[in-house]
């Protein structure tokens, strides 16, 4: 019976490590099979100080009705359980066993369960992490006095392995959505479009810029994550690409190409492999390639940010305006009649912008400017973090 119990729980528990939610379901399983009132996962966490900090929970569906009734008598700092310490090795506990009967202390905590509808407990202990432990912890109801025998105990015992799996799991795929998150942010700074994107032309990743380039384009469009061509033309030049990428002697360097060439607004592409190492080992097995697919064009939104010039370069607003304007094309006669100052205040102050960025002709500082950082990103003010990233 608990062999058949366990191989229809065990894929739900490992459903956990994508969909946490899913926790309360499986402890009402649990709690039907345990025939118990109440059953709780919670995971401790270790403080440099040595004492005990609960860094997550969950309940079953009744427990968590009836939640706050149980952190008021039992979830809480009072809870004489917590002064046991947790030991490394995987532990299967009875009240009975942790303390005696004439204990004072949990006599009192007996009435305090009664008064949150609770008897006898039986909990799971085992150390998760260096400084983790979890503990699944089931209660009868009050005036239940069955004790737990050894079925309950050993369906426990089955069941702490693939708890434990599921929760180191689950930090692992948090970690990394969490670190997916973070580049997705970072990549959506970029001017530049940047896709991941395979030998079919189907795109498993892309940031904000390449979504705005694709839409600013009456000839190419993403559509169910996949770019659609309006013409023969540009489909033919975009697979050239591809093919040269998958035949590196046919390309000495990255295959370079424009689409939309006549279009108003045409799109450069560059097209290169992920690591070098993967085509001879994904074509072994027939897996899809993937590339990353570097996307420009002429209406891109690239400026140089007077106020970010200013920090970079340590220049005074009116070298600030002199600086942006010659890299933007204006000349020094040209910038002069517009601001109408006389050429030879401007040459002052260019003279002056020429010392702090250590350029000695007009054309080195253009090159120093359009070179620099600033025009490669969409946004360099500090943000502050709107959420808070939760561990598990």
């Amino acid at each position: 019976m608990i062999e058949s119990f366990l191989n229809q729980l065990l894929p739900k528990i490992y459903s956990c490590v994508q969909h946490p939610q899913r926790w309360t379901s499986i402890l009402d399983e649990l709690r039907e099979k345990l025939e118990v009132e109440s059953i709780a996962a919670q995971i401790y966490e270790v403080s440099d100080d040595y004492n005990l900090a609960e860094v997550w929970l969950m309940r079953d569906s009744q427990s968590i009705i009836n939640a706050d009734l149980h952190d008021k008598w039992v979830n809480n700092c009072d809870n004489p359980r917590l002064d046991y310490d947790f030991t490394d090795h995987l532990s299967i506990i009875r009240d009975e066993e942790r303390f005696s009967s004439n204990c004072p202390r949990f006599q009192n905590f007996q009435k305090r369960l009664a008064q949150a509808g609770l008897g006898l407990a039986i909990s799971l202990e085992m150390k998760i992490s260096p400084t983790r432990y979890l503990n699944l912890i089931a209660h009868r109801k009050h005036g239940d006095s069955r004790p737990f025998d050894a079925n309950s105990e050993q369906l426990l015992q089955l069941l702490a392995p693939h708890i434990q799996q599921t929760i180191l799991l689950h930090d692992q795929f948090q970690a990394l959505s969490t670190n997916n998150t973070i580049i997705k942010q970072t990549a959506d700074k970029l001017t530049t479009g940047i896709m991941l994107i395979n030998q079919y032309g189907k795109v498993s990743w892309h940031n904000n810029s390449a979504v705005a380039i694709i839409a600013e384009a009456d000839y190419l469009d993403l559509i169910d994550n996949e770019l659609r061509f309006h013409h023969k033309a540009d489909r033919d030049i975009f697979f050239h690409l591809l093919q040269q990428t998958l035949s590196p002697t046919e390309c000495t360097s990255y295959p370079l190409s424009r689409i939309g060439e006549y279009q108003s607004c045409p799109i450069q592409l560059l097209l290169t492999p992920i690591a070098s190492t993967q085509s001879v080992e994904l074509l072994q097995s027939k897996q899809p390639l993937t590339f990353a697919l570097f996307l420009s064009n002429s209406h891109s939104e690239v400026a140089l940010s007077d106020h970010n010039i200013g920090r970079l370069f340590g220049l005074t607003p009116a070298e600030v305006k002199l600086a942006s304007a010659l890299a933007n094309g204006f000349s020094l006669t040209e910038y002069s009649n517009d601001k109408g100052i006389s050429v030879g205040t401007a040459r002052i102050q260019l003279k002056s912008i020429f010392s702090k960025m250590g350029v000695t002709r007009q054309p080195e500082l253009v090159k120093t400017l359009w070179s620099s950082i600033l025009p490669h990103v969409n946004q360099l003010q500090n943000e502050l973090l709107s959420h808070k990233i939760n561990r598990l």
